[in-house]
């Protein structure tokens, strides 16, 4: 009898749960959405969330207030998000490295994204190409890894910072080469001293520097994608000379964790629809990125199978941060 009795109790309070969760995404969203960007204003997320954000809006019935929150690597703003109340009115647009590479990379992250945040799709790629000063003697990957090997240390790389997808990139080329560069990071452009030659090297996304490479001002030695990018067809991915190498961001929506299901499904149709928009696929690539529009699933997927990359790169190299 108490057996039957705790049954009907758990099947009235499933019941229970599921008709709240239908009522919620009925009547959402009821009011403005507030998109929480973790980086500075101007960047490359903040840019394609506000492009996204006004048709998304549209499509929702409600519009969508973009609010950049930058500092340490993307950790101030997410950790917002993945505070605010689960009710799908305040999300995050971010990108691949606040749920992929920070987690092993700081040691007191306050927040964890797979307990913390829920996926609701990712939106883009972004391919990264290796960008050297003109006057750089090596013009591909295999003449770099050669004067690499010949020189330990002597060419220098330039990153935003210890921990980016710029150091990282490059600690990921020396690794599967067994070579050695020299990782300079800097808190603002590194462009200038790239063309000035101060550093000879610099992994940087493509659509922030292919203005640079197409006016002669840089050269690019390879890209890393794993396939040879449409916008620079004659310019050869790192793996096909290092087999394996790549590395490629993306940016996407989550939502704090114990967000209904039903509102991350509302939202992610909405989002799928808008970035399928044949008009929206066009702005995007014209942008230099490929657009997605994916499930919570295949974002969860690839920020797991991402994750333990890079969770045992660090540990083989020893690096890590404090935030």
């Amino acid at each position: 009898m108490i057996n039957k009795r705790a049954a009907l109790g758990l099947l009235a309070a499933l019941a229970l749960s599921f008709g709240t969760c239908a009522v919620q995404a009925q009547g959402y969203p009821s009011k403005p959405i507030r998109i929480i960007v973790p980086s500075a204003p101007g960047g490359s997320p903040d840019v394609l969330a506000r492009l996204i954000s006004v048709p998304l809006g549209e499509e929702l019935g409600q519009p969508l207030i973009v609010e950049t929150m930058p500092g340490a690597a993307g950790i101030i703003g997410t950790d917002r998000v993945a505070k605010s109340t689960p009710d799908g009115y305040t999300l995050l647009y971010g990108f691949n490295q606040v749920a992929t590479m920070n987690p092993p990379l700081y040691k007191k992250l306050p927040y964890q994204p797979e307990r913390d945040l829920a996926p609701i799709g990712l939106t883009l790629n972004l391919s990264y190409m290796w960008i050297a000063n003109a006057d750089f003697e090596p013009k591909s990957i295999g003449e770099l890894l050669k004067l690499n090997r010949a020189k330990p240390g002597s060419v220098n790389y330039a990153s935003t910072g210890p921990g980016s997808a710029a150091h990282l990139g490059g600690v990921l080329l020396e690794r599967m080469t067994n070579t050695q560069m020299t990782h300079v990071p800097y808190r603002g452009n590194t462009n200038s001293d790239l063309m000035a030659g101060v550093v000879q090297l610099k992994l940087d996304p493509v659509a922030a520097s292919l203005g640079l490479v197409r006016s002669g001002k840089v050269k690019v030695l390879a890209v890393s994608s794993p396939k040879r990018l449409a916008v620079l067809p004659d310019v050869p991915t790192v793996a096909e000379t290092v087999p394996g190498y790549e590395l490629t961001g993306w940016q996407g929506l989550w939502a704090p964790a114990g967000t209904p299901a039903a509102v991350i499904q509302r939202v992610n149709a909405a989002m799928v629809k808008v970035i399928q928009s044949p008009e929206m696929q066009k702005r995007i690539q014209d942008l230099g990125y490929e657009p997605l529009g994916s499930s919570p699933k295949e974002m969860a997927d690839r920020i797991r199978s991402e994750l333990a990359q890079w969770t045992l790169l660090l540990k083989q190299t020893n690096i890590t941060l404090e935030q």
